[in-house]
Protein backbone atom coordinates (compact mmCIF):
# COMPACT_ATOMS: atom_id res chain seq x y z
CA UNK A 1 0.00 0.00 0.00
CA UNK A 2 1.27 3.42 -0.91
CA UNK A 3 2.04 5.69 2.06
CA UNK A 4 -0.15 8.77 2.37
CA UNK A 5 1.50 12.12 1.71
CA UNK A 6 2.50 13.91 4.89
CA UNK A 7 0.05 16.77 4.24
CA UNK A 8 -2.88 14.33 3.87
CA UNK A 9 -1.90 12.44 7.04
CA UNK A 10 -1.67 15.72 8.96
CA UNK A 11 -5.09 16.76 7.66
CA UNK A 12 -6.62 13.48 8.84
CA UNK A 13 -5.04 13.88 12.29
CA UNK A 14 -6.55 17.36 12.58
CA UNK A 15 -9.99 16.02 11.68
CA UNK A 16 -9.69 13.32 14.36
CA UNK A 17 -8.70 15.90 16.98
CA UNK A 18 -11.54 18.22 16.02
CA UNK A 19 -14.01 15.36 16.23
CA UNK A 20 -12.73 14.47 19.70
CA UNK A 21 -13.09 18.08 20.85
CA UNK A 22 -16.62 18.16 19.50
CA UNK A 23 -17.68 15.27 21.75
CA UNK A 24 -16.27 16.69 25.03
CA UNK A 25 -18.95 16.87 27.72
CA UNK A 26 -19.82 20.41 28.80
CA UNK A 27 -19.31 21.33 32.44
CA UNK A 28 -22.21 22.56 34.57
CA UNK A 29 -21.84 25.01 37.47
CA UNK A 30 -24.15 25.41 40.47
CA UNK A 31 -24.78 27.63 43.49
CA UNK A 32 -26.55 27.10 46.78
CA UNK A 33 -29.62 29.34 47.09
CA UNK A 34 -31.12 31.05 50.11
CA UNK A 35 -34.66 30.94 51.43
CA UNK A 36 -37.32 32.91 49.63
CA UNK A 37 -38.29 36.16 51.31
CA UNK A 38 -40.58 35.68 54.28
CA UNK A 39 -43.37 37.84 55.72
CA UNK A 40 -40.95 38.80 58.49
CA UNK A 41 -39.63 42.26 57.46
CA UNK A 42 -35.91 42.89 57.87
CA UNK A 43 -35.36 45.78 60.28
CA UNK A 44 -32.30 47.96 60.67
CA UNK A 45 -32.92 47.92 64.44
CA UNK A 46 -32.72 44.13 64.69
CA UNK A 47 -29.97 42.30 66.59
CA UNK A 48 -26.48 42.58 65.15
CA UNK A 49 -25.14 39.15 64.21
CA UNK A 50 -21.77 38.07 62.82
CA UNK A 51 -21.93 34.74 60.97
CA UNK A 52 -18.70 32.79 61.02
CA UNK A 53 -16.15 31.49 60.92
CA UNK A 54 -17.81 28.63 59.07
CA UNK A 55 -15.53 25.67 58.49
CA UNK A 56 -15.97 22.82 56.02
CA UNK A 57 -14.10 19.49 55.94
CA UNK A 58 -11.23 19.31 53.49
CA UNK A 59 -13.02 16.93 51.15
CA UNK A 60 -15.55 19.66 50.39
CA UNK A 61 -12.89 22.23 49.52
CA UNK A 62 -12.91 21.18 45.88
CA UNK A 63 -14.89 22.53 42.93
CA UNK A 64 -16.51 19.18 42.09
CA UNK A 65 -19.73 18.07 43.81
CA UNK A 66 -18.99 15.28 46.30
CA UNK A 67 -20.82 11.94 46.24
CA UNK A 68 -20.56 9.33 49.02
CA UNK A 69 -21.47 5.65 48.67
CA UNK A 70 -22.42 3.11 51.35
CA UNK A 71 -18.75 2.16 51.80
CA UNK A 72 -17.97 5.81 52.70
CA UNK A 73 -16.03 6.25 49.49
CA UNK A 74 -16.04 9.78 48.11
CA UNK A 75 -16.35 10.36 44.38
CA UNK A 76 -16.28 13.68 42.56
CA UNK A 77 -18.32 14.54 39.50
CA UNK A 78 -15.88 16.20 37.11
CA UNK A 79 -18.49 17.87 34.92
CA UNK A 80 -20.80 19.09 37.73
CA UNK A 81 -19.09 21.72 39.85
CA UNK A 82 -19.72 24.52 42.31
CA UNK A 83 -19.58 27.89 40.57
CA UNK A 84 -17.43 29.31 43.38
CA UNK A 85 -15.66 27.95 46.48
CA UNK A 86 -18.34 26.20 48.51
CA UNK A 87 -17.25 27.73 51.81
CA UNK A 88 -18.00 31.28 50.67
CA UNK A 89 -21.30 30.32 49.03
CA UNK A 90 -22.37 28.35 52.14
CA UNK A 91 -21.52 31.27 54.45
CA UNK A 92 -23.45 33.86 52.44
CA UNK A 93 -26.52 31.64 52.16
CA UNK A 94 -26.60 31.02 55.93
CA UNK A 95 -26.23 34.75 56.61
CA UNK A 96 -29.03 35.61 54.18
CA UNK A 97 -31.28 32.92 55.63
CA UNK A 98 -30.76 34.18 59.18
CA UNK A 99 -31.41 37.75 58.09
CA UNK A 100 -34.78 36.72 56.67
CA UNK A 101 -35.74 34.31 59.47
CA UNK A 102 -34.88 36.75 62.28
CA UNK A 103 -36.12 39.88 60.52
CA UNK A 104 -32.87 41.83 60.80
CA UNK A 105 -30.72 43.38 58.12
CA UNK A 106 -27.84 43.65 60.59
CA UNK A 107 -26.15 40.39 59.66
CA UNK A 108 -22.53 40.37 58.54
CA UNK A 109 -20.04 37.71 57.55
CA UNK A 110 -16.93 37.14 59.65
CA UNK A 111 -14.69 39.07 59.74
CA UNK A 112 -17.25 41.85 59.55
CA UNK A 113 -16.50 45.45 58.65
CA UNK A 114 -17.40 47.91 61.42
CA UNK A 115 -19.26 45.26 63.39
CA UNK A 116 -17.63 45.85 66.77
CA UNK A 117 -21.01 46.72 68.29
CA UNK A 118 -22.68 43.52 67.04
CA UNK A 119 -23.27 41.46 70.20
CA UNK A 120 -23.76 38.03 68.64
CA UNK A 121 -21.56 35.64 66.72
CA UNK A 122 -22.56 32.31 65.21
CA UNK A 123 -19.89 29.67 64.65
CA UNK A 124 -20.55 26.65 62.43
CA UNK A 125 -18.38 23.59 61.94
CA UNK A 126 -19.71 21.45 59.08
CA UNK A 127 -18.85 17.79 59.64
CA UNK A 128 -20.48 16.36 56.54
CA UNK A 129 -22.39 17.54 53.47
CA UNK A 130 -22.66 15.23 50.49
CA UNK A 131 -25.02 13.34 48.23
CA UNK A 132 -25.57 9.78 49.41
CA UNK A 133 -26.26 6.66 47.38
CA UNK A 134 -29.81 6.52 48.73
CA UNK A 135 -30.82 9.66 46.84
CA UNK A 136 -30.52 12.02 49.77
CA UNK A 137 -28.32 14.86 50.99
CA UNK A 138 -26.69 14.38 54.39
CA UNK A 139 -25.68 17.51 56.31
CA UNK A 140 -24.20 17.35 59.80
CA UNK A 141 -22.94 20.48 61.56
CA UNK A 142 -22.10 21.68 65.06
CA UNK A 143 -22.89 25.32 65.82
CA UNK A 144 -22.70 27.83 68.66
CA UNK A 145 -24.15 31.24 69.48
CA UNK A 146 -21.79 33.55 71.35
CA UNK A 147 -22.36 36.74 73.34
CA UNK A 148 -19.35 38.73 72.13
CA UNK A 149 -19.75 41.58 74.63
CA UNK A 150 -19.74 39.30 77.68
CA UNK A 151 -17.51 36.57 76.22
CA UNK A 152 -20.22 34.02 76.95
CA UNK A 153 -21.51 30.90 75.20
CA UNK A 154 -25.29 31.26 74.88
CA UNK A 155 -26.10 28.06 73.01
CA UNK A 156 -24.40 25.07 71.44
CA UNK A 157 -26.05 22.37 69.38
CA UNK A 158 -25.73 19.87 66.55
CA UNK A 159 -27.93 19.67 63.46
CA UNK A 160 -28.27 16.51 61.39
CA UNK A 161 -30.32 16.80 58.20
CA UNK A 162 -31.29 14.14 55.67
CA UNK A 163 -32.91 15.85 52.71
CA UNK A 164 -34.38 13.68 49.92
CA UNK A 165 -33.47 14.33 46.30
CA UNK A 166 -36.89 14.46 44.68
CA UNK A 167 -35.89 14.36 41.00
CA UNK A 168 -33.15 13.02 38.76
CA UNK A 169 -30.15 15.11 37.83
CA UNK A 170 -27.69 17.40 39.52
CA UNK A 171 -30.05 20.36 39.67
CA UNK A 172 -32.19 18.34 42.05
CA UNK A 173 -29.10 17.37 44.07
CA UNK A 174 -28.07 21.02 44.46
CA UNK A 175 -31.65 22.02 45.37
CA UNK A 176 -31.59 19.41 48.12
CA UNK A 177 -28.26 20.82 49.33
CA UNK A 178 -29.91 24.26 49.58
CA UNK A 179 -32.88 22.88 51.52
CA UNK A 180 -30.51 21.17 53.95
CA UNK A 181 -28.66 24.45 54.56
CA UNK A 182 -32.03 26.16 55.04
CA UNK A 183 -32.95 23.62 57.72
CA UNK A 184 -29.65 24.28 59.50
CA UNK A 185 -30.41 28.01 59.37
CA UNK A 186 -33.90 27.43 60.77
CA UNK A 187 -32.51 25.40 63.69
CA UNK A 188 -30.14 28.24 64.58
CA UNK A 189 -32.85 30.91 64.19
CA UNK A 190 -35.27 28.96 66.38
CA UNK A 191 -32.78 28.77 69.25
CA UNK A 192 -31.80 32.41 68.79
CA UNK A 193 -35.46 33.47 68.88
CA UNK A 194 -36.02 31.53 72.10
CA UNK A 195 -33.24 33.32 73.99
CA UNK A 196 -34.26 35.71 76.78
CA UNK A 197 -34.88 39.30 75.75
CA UNK A 198 -32.13 40.41 78.16
CA UNK A 199 -29.57 38.83 75.81
CA UNK A 200 -30.76 40.92 72.86
CA UNK A 201 -28.97 44.22 73.11
CA UNK A 202 -26.52 45.92 70.81
CA UNK A 203 -25.11 48.08 73.59
CA UNK A 204 -21.79 46.86 75.02
CA UNK A 205 -21.84 46.35 78.83
CA UNK A 206 -19.49 49.30 79.46
CA UNK A 207 -21.88 51.78 77.79
CA UNK A 208 -25.26 50.54 78.98
CA UNK A 209 -27.44 53.08 80.78
CA UNK A 210 -28.57 51.94 84.21
CA UNK A 211 -31.45 53.67 85.99
CA UNK A 212 -31.39 53.67 89.78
Amino acid sequence: MTNLPRSVALYICCLVLLAACGTTRPSHFYLLTSLEKTDNPEQDSGPGIIVGPITLPDYLLRPQIALRNEANEIAYEEFHRWAEPLQGNFSRVVAENLSRLLGTSRVSLYPGYKTGSFPYQILIDVIRMDAGSGRQINLVARWSILDRHNDKLLASNKTSVTEPVDRNGYRAIVSAHSRAVSQLSQDIAQVFDSMPISHRTDTPPSTRKVNY
